[in-house]
Order: C-alpha cells, then sequence, then structure tokens
C-alpha cells in the first residue's frame, strides 16, 4: 500500500488530519476531564507520634525521641517527604512504612518541592537545600525565599515568600527577583511550567502570569467569592497550585474560616471551577497542602494547629 493511500484510509477511518495519525488533540490529564470536578479519596494518614521509633531509623541515623513534622509531600503512593524542625528530614519510598532520616542539620525547614523520585528541594531558616539522591543528601545553596517553591529539575526553578518572588537557573547560587504586580497583596502561591510559563497568586485570588521569566505579566483572577482571601504564610505554605501543562491546572487553598477548597482551569486560568474538599472542614485551623507533580495526589499536614501532627494523603477521583 502506498504512503498516499495509507494516510487517506487513516484519515477516514479515525478522523485525524495529515499533521499526525492515528490520534487527534492529547488528551487532557486525568484530573480535568468533564464537569462537574471530581473528589479526593483518603488513601492513607499518619499520627507522627504514633510512628514506633524503629520505624524512624532507616539506614543514615538514628531516630529523634520525638518526630516532629511542618509539611508532608507525596510524589506517589510510595515516595514521600517530610520537612520539620532542625532540619528534620526524612523520606519513604515505602508508602509512609517507614521513614529514613537524612543526613546533615541547619535549621528549621518550611517548604519543599519533589521534582521526581530524584531530584526534590526544601527551604527554610538558614538556606535552600537540594537533593540529586531521592533524599539520601542534601547540598546547601544560597537561601531563598520560603515557603513557596516550584521547581522544574536540579538547576531551574521559583521561590517565594509573601513578600517576594525569586528565580533560580544555576542550581541555587544566585536568586534574581522577579516583580509581579501584586500591589499591596501578598503572594499565596506559585507554578513554574515546562514551556516557561510562570504564575504568581496573591491573597486576593489575583493570578499573575509572565511567559517570558517576569518581564511582562498578565493578570487574571480566580474568581474567589463573596470576598474570600486566601491566607499567605511564612511558616508553612497554605496554598498549592500545580500547572500540569500550559492549560491545565489546580489550587488547593485553605479560607479563614477551617475550610480546604480546590479549584480546576481547563483554560490556562482564565475560568477556575472551585469545590470545597468537605472531608477536612473544621478538623484544623489550618493544613499546609503539598499537591504531587501531576496534580492527583494531595498531602496535607496538621502542624499542631489542633494540637496533632498529622498528615493525610489523597487521591483524586474523576467523577
Amino acid at each position: 500500500m502506498n504512503i498516499r493511500r495509507w494516510m487517506f484510509l487513516c484519515m477516514l477511518l479515525f478522523g485525524t488530519t495529515l499533521t499526525g495519525c492515528g490520534s487527534s488533540a492529547e488528551k487532557p490529564p486525568i484530573l480535568f476531564g468533564e464537569d462537574p470536578p471530581g473528589k479526593w479519596e483518603q488513601v492513607a494518614d499518619f499520627s507522627y507520634y504514633d510512628v514506633p521509633a524503629a520505624d524512624l531509623k532507616g539506614t543514615i541515623g538514628p531516630a529523634y525521641l520525638v518526630y516532629m513534622v511542618t509539611l508532608a509531600g507525596f510524589h506517589d503512593t510510595n515516595f514521600g517527604m517530610t520537612i520539620g524542625p532542625d532540619d528534620d528530614v526524612r523520606y519513604t519510598v515505602d508508602g509512609g512504612t517507614t521513614w529514613a532520616k537524612s543526613e546533615g542539620e541547619l535549621h528549621c525547614r518550611h517548604g519543599l518541592d519533589i521534582v521526581d523520585r530524584k531530584v526534590a528541594w526544601h527551604c527554610g531558616n538558614g538556606g535552600t537545600r537540594m537533593s540529586a539522591d531521592g533524599g539520601l543528601t542534601w547540598t546547601t545553596t544560597a537561601p531563598s525565599p520560603c515557603p513557596s517553591l516550584s521547581f522544574l529539575d536540579a538547576r531551574t526553578g521559583w521561590a517565594a515568600s509573601p513578600y517576594e518572588l525569586r528565580a533560580t537557573a544555576d542550581g541555587g547560587s544566585s536568586w534574581p527577583h522577579l516583580n509581579p504586580p501584586v500591589g499591596e497583596n501578598l503572594i499565596a502561591a506559585v507554578a513554574l511550567t515546562p514551556a516557561g510559563a510562570g504564575y504568581a497568586l496573591d491573597q486576593s485570588g489575583n493570578l499573575h502570569v509572565t511567559a517570558d521569566g517576569g518581564g511582562t505579566w498578565e493578570t487574571r483572577s480566580i474568581g474567589l467569592e463573596n470576598g474570600a482571601r486566601l491566607v499567605p504564610s511564612f511558616d508553612g505554605p497554605r496554598a498549592a497550585l500545580r500547572f500540569v501543562d500550559e492549560r491545565h491546572a489546580i489550587l488547593v487553598y485553605d479560607l479563614e474560616d477551617r475550610s480546604v477548597w480546590f479549584a480546576v482551569t481547563r483554560d490556562g486560568g482564565s475560568t477556575w471551577r472551585h469545590e470545597e474538599i468537605v472531608e477536612l472542614r473544621n478538623r484544623s485551623t489550618y493544613y499546609y497542602p503539598f499537591l504531587s507533580r501531576d496534580g492527583t495526589l494531595l498531602t496535607v499536614t496538621d502542624n499542631f494547629n489542633s494540637g496533632k501532627n498529622v498528615s493525610i494523603l489523597f487521591r483524586y477521583v474523576p467523577e
């Protein structure tokens, strides 16, 4: 069969164009199907006071008498990390059954980003650190803003506090300022995409978007209702934003009424659909959320805001 006849049959049978045979546009991630948004199904929960000392030792150091966690994040259902006071950084490869302690001590940790099973970043008092071996060891770079982090790899990423946003392209050696037009608002979350777009979300729900590394910005709204405002924080993120591509993103955020919400966009942030995660209402004053790279896993941590130190892992289930 000659090539023209083969392409004609392909177009006839599958409805494709000459630009590609076999499938049309790529399907959006599972997170972003048809309306309505799906729901979050609990996968596991972790009460750190209940973890036996034997399960904290891992292979690289002794267990602390008390395991305290500021923020936890799962990249997949097996691999996750926790950060806490006095650079108490741990990782798990078995879904939280055991937690190995990373080597080295610095100061309290407040922000975390996990790129993959090898590369991760965390920030806090005394500096920003990067691991290229799955959390076994960490290298200290120059300090960066904290606690909002978004990294593409071991060299490129953004870091933000409520008052400033900086970027690095050299593994954290330098952190030039970026200036999103937030006005008097504070920054609540940031996100960076492989295609080069960057997003800074402020407390009023304004999403500031740049495609040229912060040279110019476009401002959109996530559509908060009834005067609601996000909760910027220094001691741990109270909002988590992931753009899985240039059009599809998910946001999880706390409100001051002890509720936790999520929102999804399918058009690059121009419009959003919001739903409450009702399982978390009134269970803590605030949760510190962490979203996996693909947006399908959510880890929320209660850092003693209700007198408990626990994390809950959810998986997104489409309707």
